[in-house]
């Protein structure tokens, strides 16, 4: 007995030093094509084994986060777990901005990023509606996406997505400063080309994690274990592997949702298009994490009451902001999808 805990505490050490020591890059665990570019940025299929016929699923991840957390392992795999499901997926990564793209916000990526991809998956699919899956500010995007282009969203799948901004208590001193304009974050945003990913990075750290020291003591409880430890590595790299941001982005970010709200209103202008929330008659599934303390449920389930949507469900799963990527998707979601995407 002795043998075996001084063997369990080797190998603990082991796989806690030989993981901190492990600049290893994400490769993509199931094969991909790549079959559209706009600078930096991808348009990726993938495509099932078995195909089930179904109409695709569009994954639209945030702008502030790379999109290898919905394929971070192969057995902790949202990606992954669609294509098992026979359907053909596709997704947008949202790459590093060069500077020739430092005038694009809101308006600008759902008309020149958005758009002519999902229409790319749809040709390429020869389907006519598709499941659109929008995680976080990328959740943001697809709503109001749907709402311009009904006709094409038959699911709309949303994931930890902020709707009302103004609940997010961490906001408050200073979203009331931006609404007296006594602070003018959209025109220091404006000014700059490029918001650096650290800037990013260390915003986020501030608040979800100001100290970020229990995740090494996870890692060190359970290296032992050769797929816990990979799991953690490349879990831990996603948390600190942020995106630069558009000043243009960032700006539209903070006046619309930060300082506005538009969303609540459930109807606005964006780049002189109307928006309009109640045209979204999508089949809608929202799911919320229980201690998301980024996008707590009060944030995302607004949406339920500004969509004219008849079959709407909203669900509730353990776990944080990233919980999907560990827990894996519900088998009642992937029936609910199996019984709309036919």
């Amino acid at each position: 007995m002795k043998k075996e805990i001084e063997q369990k505490e080797r190998a603990r050490w082991k796989g806690f030093i030989d993981t901190l020591q492990d600049d290893s890059e994400w490769q993509p665990n199931f094969p991909r094509e790549k079959i559209w570019t706009n600078h930096n940025s991808r348009l990726w299929h993938y495509a099932p084994v078995n195909k089930n016929g179904h109409i695709p699923v569009f994954l639209l991840y945030s702008h502030i986060n790379k999109s290898s957390i919905l394929d971070l392992t192969k057995e902790h795999s949202l990606i992954g777990t669609f294509l098992q499901e026979g359907y053909d997926v596709y997704l947008l990564e949202f790459g590093e901005p060069v500077v020739e793209e430092k005038g694009t916000g809101v308006a600008e990526y759902l008309a020149h990023y958005v758009d002519p991809c999902i229409k790319k998956a749809l040709q390429h699919s020869g389907k006519d509606e598709l499941s659109l899956s929008g995680f976080c500010l990328g959740g943001t995007l697809a709503v109001i996406y749907a709402a311009l282009n009904p006709c094409l969203i038959r699911n709309l799948l949303l994931f930890v997505t902020p709707i009302d901004f103004g609940q997010v208590p961490a906001y408050h001193n200073w979203v009331q400063a931006l609404k007296k304009d006594e602070i003018d974050l959209p025109g220091i945003m404006e000014r700059i080309d490029l918001i650096p990913a650290p800037m990013i990075r260390y915003g986020m750290r501030v608040l979800t994690s100001p100290i970020y020291f229990s995740p090494y003591l996870s890692l060190l409880n359970k290296a032992y274990d050769p797929d816990y430890a990979y799991y953690w590595l490349r879990f831990n790299q996603w948390t600190n592997d942020h995106i630069s941001l558009t000043g243009a982005m960032g700006r539209d970010i903070i006046t619309y949702f930060v300082k506005e709200n538009v969303l609540m209103a459930g109807e606005f202008e964006l780049a002189g298009v109307e928006v309009d929330l109640k045209k979204i008659d999508s089949n809608l599934y929202l799911i919320s994490s229980q201690y998301d303390h980024l996008v707590p449920p009060s944030i995302s389930t607004p949406l339920l009451d500004l969509v004219s949507s008849t079959n709407k469900v909203a669900a509730e799963v353990k776990g944080g902001h990233a919980s999907l990527i560990k827990y894996g998707i519900s088998n009642e979601l992937k029936e609910w999808l199996n019984q709309y995407s036919q």
